[in-house]
């Protein structure tokens, strides 16, 4: 691990990126004929590592553990590493071990200092609350960028890091792996063809929760800090605070400061399904509804303390809006007869989704479209499915991003332009949830009908971690 001071405030303020006008790797793959035929890389095209390296890319991981484990590490092994930053030296360990080549750091921004121009990509696997400022670095230095979602904390960061991938033109991605599903490439495909006829109304679950009874009523006492920890860098951009072992490395996604609940968590794999599938853009009004559970009729247990049922309305012109319901912590629809028996099996009730028709309802279990189905007459239905029309994802979001940035394909499907509408619809249903109030979002001018709402678009940040102001 690289020596870094520490200090009560960021003690490392990134200077903004500066064109030195030199050739680098990244901009010779950019403007190289990749359709036009074999490339070939000089080796001052490629540095050190010469001619061995070809197509293969220089990549950076912001967060070496945790989600990268599984949604990264396989791609990045058929390429080249060159450095990890991560806060927490025990949650870092993985990717540590992986990739022992890797140079360490604890602060990406130094990380990016380093390595900026011999970087093709940087996979961004922190806390959502760090999610923004890594991107939005890494990206100023025209680095494409794969971030886990949610993609950003609050909606003004969602809405800059689009207008950033189009000022800094750099491929991007999110990680909600189910968009590169075939489920989800299946179920438009359905919808489309007519299978379940004019959609009514959507409803989906999952059992994670939003417990926000233990955001500011409940402050935890601190803890000392561990030796592997940096807990300055850990906070980032939040309201300093005191450490305790119940936000680190794992409860933060449960405080508002640094997580958005169960909707934020799930909400950008689930939620995608119906966005991507019916196109849908953002709705006219968000609201909580707790009364909407009936969970009694599939099971005796009770709702997990912080379970919530949302209803988002979408316009439909000439129609009524489409609404669309969401079930987290043990709350659950109203479920067909011809699908409950598959409920014995618990694991049903921990995420799914139903879009409802007049002719006919998809069923897609899980919190991802892995296995989706019709409802009423499956085992004939399944044997004459219209034929597929939509293009299908390469691999996963990682691997989709490499391919981007090859130029094997154009642009990933859950890119920004995607990803950070999907992003702020996702994030309405946590302000509902935080203000107890009805929200109607103006999205032409980011604001709401109701301006005590205007306070939930952007949070204060902490001096040293000001990015992309004035882009928007």
């Amino acid at each position: 691990m690289e020596n870094e001071e520490k200090g009560s405030v960021p003690f490392y303020i990134l200077t903004p990126f500066k064109d030195m006008n030199k050739l680098t790797r990244r901009n010779f793959l950019k403007t190289s004929a990749i359709a036009s035929g074999p490339l070939i890389f000089t080796g001052l095209a490629m540095g050190q590592a010469g001619m061995s390296a070809l197509y293969t890319l220089s990549v950076a991981l912001i967060g070496g553990g945790g989600i990268a484990r599984g949604s990264a590490f396989r791609e990045c092994e058929k390429n080249n590493v060159v450095a990890i930053a991560d806060v927490d030296d025990v949650r870092g360990a993985p990717g540590f071990e992986a990739f022992p080549q890797a140079k360490r750091y604890r602060d990406f921004r130094r990380l990016l200092d380093a390595h900026a121009r011999e970087l093709d990509a940087a996979i961004v696997s922190t806390p959502d609350h760090t999610h923004f400022p890594a991107t939005y670095a890494a990206m100023e230095r025209g680095i494409a960028v794969q971030t886990q979602k949610p993609l950003t904390h609050n909606i003004w960061e969602a809405r800059t890091l689009q207008k950033a991938a189009h000022k800094f033109k750099v491929q991007t991605v999110m990680g909600n792996q189910g968009h590169n599903f075939e489920g989800m490439k299946l179920i438009r495909e359905w919808i489309e063809a007519g299978l379940i006829g004019e959609v009514q109304e959507v409803h989906m679950w999952t059992n994670r929760v939003t417990p926000n009874n233990r955001n500011a009523l409940n402050p935890l006492p601190a803890q000392p800090v561990p030796d592997t920890l940096d807990w300055d860098l850990w906070t980032g951009p939040a309201e300093m605070g005191p450490y305790n072992e119940e936000l680190c490395p794992k409860g933060w996604r449960w405080w508002w400061s640094y997580g958005n609940g169960g909707l934020a968590d799930i909400g950008c794999h689930t939620l995608d399904i119906a966005v991507y599938a019916l196109g849908l853009g953002f709705p006219t009004s968000v609201h909580v509804d707790n009364s909407l559970n009936f969970s009694h009729e599939l099971h005796d247990n009770p709702p997990k303390d912080g379970a919530w049922s949302y209803v988002y309305e979408f316009p439909c012109p000439g129609k009524s809006p489409l609404k669309i319901y969401w079930y987290e912590g043990g709350h659950l629809p109203r479920m067909p007869e011809s699908i409950k028996p598959v409920f014995e099996d618990e694991k049903q009730l921990a995420g799914g989704c139903l879009l409802v028709g007049d002719k006919n309802t998809i069923y897609s279990p899980g919190m991802r479209p892995k296995e989706p189905r019709l409802v009423d007459n499956w085992q004939d239905l399944q044997h004459h499915l219209p034929p597929k029309t939509l293009p299908r994802a390469v691999g996963n979001p990682v691997a989709e991003l490499f391919a981007a940035i090859r130029g094997e394909i154009d642009k990933c499907g859950s890119n920004f332009d995607y990803a950070a509408p999907l992003t702020e619809i996702v994030l309405l249903g946590t302000i509902a949830n935080r203000s107890g109030k009805i929200v109607e979002y103006l999205p032409d001018t980011m604001t709401f009908k109701d301006s005590s709402l205007n306070k939930y678009i952007k949070e204060p940040v902490r001096k040293g971690w000001e990015y992309g102001e004035g882009l928007i």
